[in-house]
């Protein structure tokens, strides 16, 4: 599953956010254009799963804050997300030779403030199942699972008319208890949600690794007790590295990506300490038969083996890396950027920079602008819609400077 479209309206310095999303996205932007926020959408969304929606709005600072500013006090935030699903992914009864094929979900909220009193209130939350229905005698309708959850209750409808029964049978909507839920829940908290697991959202959301790497902290020794999965700052390098090392396949497998791009590379080894913590190291073609630990080597060295095991190592299907080109040499961005789009094949990237080499490498077409206009509101668009964009790429200049010059943004 992955996600194809993103509708947006009164969030943080967003208006208004309508773009569909590729495999391979590089967001671009000013200072205090709203990059970050654009990724705080997808923050909110995956800690609404995590954490709740009553502690996902206040870790963004309730909701007078999560909305937009300029908007107003009582205006909704809105979010609505499209996902395309897989061919494989069917439902089949084989007593009564019916199947269904699933191939679009969209899942819709809003929130707003509640009037006179603090907090907030669910005004709509709706899911859309789309799918196509084959029954015995290979006939295929186009039809619809609507779950709505309205005023504490909560409904669901099929449509066509007529193929109720045939659609229950694959999917046993009736033992919901379709009562009321608790205040300030999502349908997508509770297991009213999961008409077929392996198809829900909830894999989309869960799914979502913010990537802001730290290479100070991955240069610390970790306390051997840490996470296996890889801390979006980079802290727990060690102890994910360890695992894959301790594997000969995925040894392998890291060694070769990683010399890849740091040729230099002759091994990677994690000392246990004395006091039980692990400390990673690196030996260099420079200097042979001698571990460098990870306190003394650079910046971009640590950026990108990080980056490499994010990319090829982690299970997460949805990942965003906040400026991974910080501390790399241009050289190397090239085959940074090409190994991204090269795993956006299985998992779909998002990348924010201001690095105009990331930009000349990833293609006009992968790329998104997010610009602030004078009215203070933020806008996310793909350059290549512009027909000033295309007339000044028709003029052998390239991407990459018109971003430098900051002329992506006329005719906004």
């Amino acid at each position: 599953m992955k996600l194809k479209n993103l509708s947006v309206k009164n969030f943080k310095s967003f208006k208004e956010i309508n773009v569909e999303l590729k495999d391979f996205n590089v967001v671009i932007g000013a200072n205090a254009s709203g990059k970050s926020n654009f990724v705080q959408v997808f923050k909110f969304l995956r800690d609404i799963m995590n954490l709740g929606l009553e502690n996902a709005v206040s870790i963004q600072g309730d909701i007078e804050y999560l909305t937009n500013l300029k908007v107003g006090r009582g205006e909704e935030l809105s979010i609505s997300i499209v996902c395309e699903m897989e061919d494989n992914e069917k439902v089949v009864n084989t007593r009564q030779n019916i199947q269904m094929t699933f191939h679009e979900m969209r899942y819709e909220f809003s929130l707003k403030e509640k009037k006179g009193s603090p907090g907030f209130k669910i005004v709509n939350d709706c899911l859309i199942q789309k799918f196509k229905f084959k029954d015995k005698n290979d006939k295929i309708i186009d039809g619809e699972i609507i779950l709505s959850h309205k005023k504490d209750k909560v409904e669901y409808k099929i449509f066509p008319k007529g193929i109720e029964d045939k659609v229950e049978s694959l999917i046993p909507l009736l033992y919901f208890e379709l009562d009321r839920l608790p205040q300030n829940i999502l349908l997508i908290q509770t297991p009213l949600f999961f008409i077929w697991r392996r198809l829900t959202i909830d894999n989309v959301f869960r799914n979502i690794s913010i990537y802001d790497f730290d290479p100070k902290k991955s240069k610390e020794a970790a306390p051997i007790t840490g996470k296996a999965e890889l801390e979006e700052n980079g802290s727990n390098l060690a102890i994910v590295l360890k695992n894959i090392l301790e594997n000969e396949e995925k040894r392998r497998k890291l060694f070769n990506l990683v010399n890849d791009i740091l040729p230099f590379v002759n091994n990677l080894s994690v000392e246990k300490l004395p006091d039980k913590s692990l400390l990673f190291k690196l030996q260099e073609s420079y200097f042979e038969k001698k571990d460098i630990p990870a306190s003394l080597l650079s910046d971009g060295t640590i950026n990108v083996i990080a980056m490499i095991i994010a990319l090829y190592f982690e299970r997460k299907k949805f990942v965003i890396f906040e400026e991974p080109e910080r501390d790399i040499h241009p050289f190397l961005i090239s085959k940074v950027i090409e190994m991204m789009k090269e795993i956006s094949r299985r998992k779909q990237i998002i990348v924010t920079t201001h690095n105009p080499e990331v930009v000349k490498y990833a293609g006009v077409d992968n790329l998104l602008l997010v610009s602030r206009g004078r009215d203070g509101f933020s806008r996310i668009y793909r350059p290549l819609e512009k027909d000033e964009i295309k007339i000044f790429l028709e003029n052998d200049l390239g991407i990459e400077e018109l971003f430098v010059q900051n002329l992506l943004e006329v005719g906004v």
